[in-house]
């Protein structure tokens, strides 16, 4: 519950917070389009009509094997406000993530309270709040289901426990599609391997490695389509820093600081980001409190969270560009969380006996070093650090006096971690009345799903839409849309968001990743191609042309001039927009567009996967025959041989003389598919299969009256208010049935 409030604390000062961005014009209309198709009975495969946004095998973040977003976007046709479906989304997301950590720190050894804590304080982490719970949900919802790998992992380790578990969350998690969140669960099992290793447990460590390579399997489903298509997309695919969306040290430094604006360069103008993405948590300061030397001593049952600390904490300072992968900084909710998580379970272990005044010293130098950092990089921002810094010295003055006369630690624990998600949810007022805006774009798309109907009324066919439309007022929603918002518009477009984007494709029609083009396109597609001796616009199938006002045209006077060519008619003017529809439409996407001299044929079949053809002359040195669908690596063609693609992304392939009078079929299957299929099924059948052999040896061990009870199913000892089984950090820690170095000691019973 108090993550919920903590959730809906945004909302109070922006009611579209959790509506921007990626969310906005990507995420929730794939939802409704994913939604839509299995209403009437399609999985969501791939589209030729949707040109460099159609391939959602290589995408990825389509989730086609998800049953987390293939519920949600069957969910979303019930729902005609688009923000509160997205509002409803992100909180149960957030509850969900908090669920997890609550149950993982318990893992962990982490007293009810401090488990509590953080559960709560880790939903409240900058970069979780600002970036992933507005814009890039689907960064969301791999962070949201890593801590429940992390747990049931940890319970199959050290418990004996079903394996199911983690294969199901992990399942989730990898079928995302967030290749991301993917990198950090591999992370998390190597964490745990050097745990299992350090500890020299040799049947777990078989156990994780098993794990590991089913889910390694699941992730070859969904990731191979997309690393087999990497060479024909825009990714880049070099290791460099351009700064852009990175983080250092210094920006880590003021992280106890809720008001702290780290030098992280990105969309924004200027060197600092608009809003506190590497805070993590105002109580940081109490890991002065820890008895390092007696945490020391416990470190090898807990190891997976150091170790996976420091893993995340390398990567998220890693160079802007590795490869395919971009902007690190998106790990830094992880960083958070396994530090969250370090802390509160240090606390709870190892804990000092009686706080000394040394301690409360240095625990207020960490505060005042962490405050001074912060609001050194932006000094004129103090009036904010100082109203923070007040509500952080109250909070700390609480928990000292609440350590100071309570002896009871259960007692004494329950009123700090009180004390700390009060003032958590205490600063996230002010956090949010100085900051309410996500530092990402918020295009004013409206909410209503019935006000997506009447953009390109009175459109033919396929259209392209030329401009730059989110560069001006909220009003052109009314007449054109931009991004992944055309699912929810009858209409056919090319102008689809595609974090992927075809390469050539995308230069030949100067088109961005959320589908804006340059103005120059409207000539553009006029232009007659030097090969096939066609314009552009008939071999992309387009029938209507819908032409946006620049911005650097307040007046609309360039626009004013657009006069269509022949063959093609003004369907409708306004001050904002120019559409020109094609007098006789062309239709048929992804059919043949050209054949070459000589060579004549006859369209017989076509579906956004498979195209069939008649051949009914062909020249003896053989023809080519262009389709009007962009040459995605995974086409086969029977009957026919796939070459080079026309203007380097148009399907094209050669025709054999003696093929005359026979058919040509051309197919599509995202490449390797047949293998990634394989894999998905290897992956549930073995899964079922071990879970099921685990089950019915519990059952013969539960009923053989000489069968041991698994030590780590009693209580821990270390929370004598539980009223559950608690597993210890490492069963193993205990000897002869004595309580485990971190349980209570006498006098704290």
């Amino acid at each position: 519950m108090a993550t919920i409030l903590a959730a809906l604390v945004p909302v109070i000062f922006n009611h579209r917070f959790y509506f921007y961005d990626d969310t906005q014009i990507g995420a929730y209309p794939i939802w409704r389009e994913i939604g839509e198709m299995l209403r009437s009975g399609q999985w969501p495969f791939f589209s030729a009509e949707g040109w460099q946004a159609g391939n959602y095998a290589a995408e990825g973040q389509w989730g086609i094997f998800s049953p987390l977003t293939l519920g949600i976007g069957l969910a979303s046709t019930f729902f005609t406000n688009a923000l509160v479906f997205s509002t409803l989304v992100k909180v149960a997301l957030l509850a969900t993530a908090s669920i997890g950590i609550y149950l993982v720190s318990r893992n962990l050894g982490a007293r009810a309270p401090w488990a509590f804590v953080a559960g709560v304080a880790s939903t409240l982490a900058g970069f979780t709040v600002y970036l992933d719970s507005p814009s890039w949900v689907t960064g969301l919802m791999v962070w949201a289901f890593l801590p429940f790998v992390w747990w049931s992992l940890r319970r199959m380790c050290y418990q004996q426990k079903s394996p199911l578990p983690v294969l199901i969350t992990g399942y989730f998690l990898v079928t995302v599609g967030y290749v991301h969140g993917t990198i950090m669960m591999v992370l998390l099992f190597v964490a745990v391997i050097v745990e299992l290793l350090v500890r020299r447990k040799w049947k777990p460590l078989v156990k994780t490695v098993s794990t590991g390579i089913l889910l390694g399997l699941v992730a070859l489903a969904v990731y191979l389509p997309g690393v087999l298509t990497l060479r024909s997309t825009a990714r880049t695919q070099v290791v460099a820093n351009t700064n852009f969306l990175t983080v250092d040290l210094t920006g880590l430094a003021g992280s106890a600081l809720p008001s702290n604006l780290p030098q992280v360069a990105s969309w924004w103008w200027g060197p600092f980001a608009p809003a506190p993405l590497t805070y993590i948590a105002w109580f940081l300061p109490l890991f002065a409190l820890v008895n390092f030397r007696q945490l020391r001593r416990l470190t090898p049952g807990i190891a997976s969270v150091p170790v996976f600390l420091l893993l995340s904490l390398m990567l998220t300072l890693a160079p802007s560009d590795l490869g395919p992968l971009r902007t690190p900084v998106r790990l830094m909710p992880y960083v958070c969380l396994a530090t969250i998580v370090l802390l509160c379970v240090a606390l709870s272990l190892a804990r000092v006996r009686k706080v000394s005044g040394v301690r409360w010293v240095s625990t207020a130098a960490v505060f005042i070093g962490s405050v001074y950092l912060g609001w050194t990089g932006k000094p004129e921002l103090w009036t904010v650090s100082a109203r923070m810094v007040l509500i952080m010295a109250v909070g700390f003055a609480l928990t000292a006096v609440a350590l100071r006369l309570i002896r009871a630690k259960s007692k004494a624990d329950g009123v700090v971690a009180a004390v700390l998600v009060a003032t958590s949810l205490a600063l996230a007022f002010p956090q949010h009345y100085y900051f309410p805006n996500p530092p990402v774009q918020d295009f004013k798309l409206p909410a209503d799903t019935s006000k997506y109907s009447t953009q390109l009324s009175g459109a033919k066919g396929q259209a392209v839409v030329v401009g730059t439309p989110s560069a001006l007022d909220p009003s052109i929603w009314t007449e054109s849309l931009v991004g992944n918002m055309w699912y929810l518009n009858p209409g056919s477009v090319h102008n689809l968001y595609s974090p992927i984007q075809n390469a050539a494709y995308s230069k030949d029609l100067c088109i961005a990743s959320r589908g804006e083009t340059c103005k120059e396109l409207s000539t553009k597609l006029f232009e007659i191609d030097p090969t096939s001796g066609k314009p552009l616009a008939d071999l992309l199938r387009v029938d209507t042309v819908q032409i946006v006002r620049d911005a650097a045209d307040p007046n609309g006077a360039e626009l004013a001039k657009a006069v269509p060519p022949s063959g093609w008619s003004v369907a409708s003017r306004t001050p904002n927009t120019v559409m020109w529809t094609r007098n006789v439409p062309l239709g048929s996407v992804g059919a043949p567009v050209y054949a070459s001299e000589g060579t004549e044929i006859e369209p017989v079949s076509n579906s956004s996967s498979q195209v069939t053809f008649k051949v009914d002359e062909v020249p003896a040195s053989g023809g080519t025959v262009t389709l009007g669908r962009i040459a995605w690596p995974g086409y086969t063609a029977d009957g026919a041989t796939i070459v080079d693609p026309l203007r380097g992304y148009l399907l094209t392939v050669n025709v054999a003389p003696d093929m005359a009078g026979k058919t040509v079929t051309v197919s599509f299957q995202p490449p390797g598919w047949t293998l990634e299929i394989a894999s998905l099924a290897a992956a549930l059948l073995l899964g079922a299969a071990w879970s099921v052999v685990h089950a019915l040896r519990g059952r013969r061990r539960s009923g053989s009256p000489d069968g041991p009870s698994s030590l780590a199913d009693r209580p821990a000892g270390n929370d004598p208010s539980a009223s559950a089984p608690h597993p210890s950090p490492d069963p193993s820690l205990r000897s002869g049935g004595a309580e485990p170095e971190y349980a209570l000691r006498k006098e704290d019973k």
